[in-house]
């Protein structure tokens, strides 16, 4: 990719990004992960060649997806899959000189640094590139990044379920008509409930997955899209085009009023109606940042521990084999270090990158 010119690395990732989109379009169970990747190749050209390189591929990908599927298609991938990348890359990539005032302070260094070199190659000034210092910057913390993408998706999720206020039965019913494709009417459903053991009727139980559904979209992608992010940038790290340096997870904190949005959503989720379904909905995607909070404690008190890979090796072993029952525990852990500062107390010598 060296030699290639920036704008073709952004077309390319249209391309990539569209073609992922188009595939998860065709309904396939298992191409809908698909649709959870197709932001990466946009990650990759925003955090590798910068911002505008982003809205090429964006752009590109908006118009592949529009001539191919149509423009309705074209407004969903938009929607979903471009303009939240492109706002979180844009936030990824702000720097601040130390002790110095102005954003981007890192890409402003990095210009010089090309003026000076083409002033060395034309023969204007003496002396290599790499005498002009380093500038000490300061980036976009993580802990912010989490806040806004868990922001776009809480916000997804409320526009779903307001949307939908004016149907019968609301957003639930909405998704229980699109699953209900017939397995109630035949029967089928209830001979495979009761061949199970379980003493609820089909409706009931369609009826429950239902009110599940949007906060475990909502949920998932916000936990893709921060993993693309991630994958995105060890890609780059690799490739040595990394924009920005990686941060560590234990620097993850969050502002305290974000964390006073979870306890009020859970309040909320006592309400009865579509007030209460919101509100636990939009507890379950607030009590992500929670669990990654929770890693973020888990690794910053570990420092001190002498196995401490062997450790984290079966701690992630278990949180794969016993997934919900491990994030919830990893959750509350998150909980108790947001309130009580945990990581101040058994971690006090962490340092900041």
């Amino acid at each position: 990719m060296g030699n290639l010119p920036p704008w073709v690395i952004g077309v390319l990732a249209g391309l990539a990004s569209s073609t992922l989109y188009a595939a998860a379009s065709g309904g396939a169970t298992p191409a809908i992960v698909l649709l959870y990747l197709s932001p990466l190749p946009i990650f990759i050209a925003g955090l590798g060649w910068g911002t505008l390189m982003a809205l090429i591929a964006g752009g590109t990908g908006l118009v592949l997806t529009s001539l191919f599927n149509g423009i309705s298609s074209g407004v969903v991938y938009l929607a979903v899959e471009v303009a939240a990348p492109l706002w979180l890359m844009r936030l990824a990539l702000t720097s601040r000189a130390v002790g110095g005032r102005g954003a981007s302070a890192a890409a402003r260094a990095a210009r010089a640094r090309e003026a000076h070199h083409r002033a060395v190659a034309a023969g204007e000034i003496d002396g290599p590139p790499d005498d002009l210092p380093e500038p000490e910057v300061t980036w976009y913390p993580p802990g912010l990044l989490v806040v806004w993408t868990t922001a776009i998706a809480a916000s997804l999720l409320l526009i779903s379920i307001l949307s939908m206020t004016v149907t019968e039965n609301g957003l639930r019913g909405a998704i229980m008509q699109m699953i209900n494709t017939g397995i109630v009417d035949t029967g089928e459903l209830g001979r495979v409930l009761d061949a199970r053991g379980f003493d609820i009727s089909p409706r009931a139980f369609l009826a429950g997955i239902a009110s599940f559904v949007p906060a475990m979209a909502a949920s998932l992608w916000l936990i893709m899209t921060l993993a693309n992010m991630m994958v995105a940038q060890l890609i780059l790290v690799r490739l040595g085009r990394a924009a920005r340096p990686t941060p560590s997870i234990a620097e993850l904190r969050y502002p305290k009023l974000f964390l006073a949005i979870f306890p009020a959503s859970l309040l909320f989720a006592f309400l009865p109606g579509e007030a209460g379904f919101a509100g636990a909905s939009l507890a379950a995607v607030l009590f992500i940042p929670y669990f990654l909070l929770g890693l973020a404690t888990i690794h910053a008190i570990s420092r001190r521990w002498q196995a401490r890979s062997a450790a984290l090796t079966g701690f992630y072993t278990a949180l794969v084999l016993l997934s919900p029952l491990v994030a919830v525990l990893v959750g509350c852990l998150g909980l108790a270090d947001a309130w009580m500062g945990l990581r101040e107390r058994y971690a006090p010598d962490l340092e900041a990158a």
